[in-house]
């Protein structure tokens, strides 16, 4: 594992937020694509669903969307690119914190 240093705060947690919107992204699709969420299908099943669902997790994937937004971002961003070892550490601090990441 390469050593990232401490990443800033700020850094950390647009990482982690990214990680968050792929893993939502990824599940709602896969459940809408296989036909498990309808346009009928009540809150409380998709939330079963999304509950009962995993999620494929890339570090280098994950960098390179959030490298794409930061790229297409028009507005000035304290964060200019992320690495996947970043992606990683990150990755493995929440998982350290309890939440379930593969």
């Amino acid at each position: 594992m390469v050593d990232v240093g401490i990443l800033a705060p700020e850094k950390t947690a647009f990482i982690a937020y990214n990680i968050g919107v792929y893993e939502s992204v990824q599940k709602f699709g896969n459940l809408i694509t296989s036909g498990k969420i309808t346009v009928d299908t009540d809150v409380p099943k998709v939330a079963k669903l999304l509950s009962e669902s995993s999620a494929f997790y890339d570090p280098e994937m994950i960098a390179g969307l959030i490298n794409a937004i930061l790229l297409h971002n028009t507005k000035s961003s304290i964060i200019d690119r992320v690495t996947a070892e970043q992606v990683r550490y990150v990755m493995n601090q929440l998982k350290a914190t309890g939440i379930s990441l593969p």
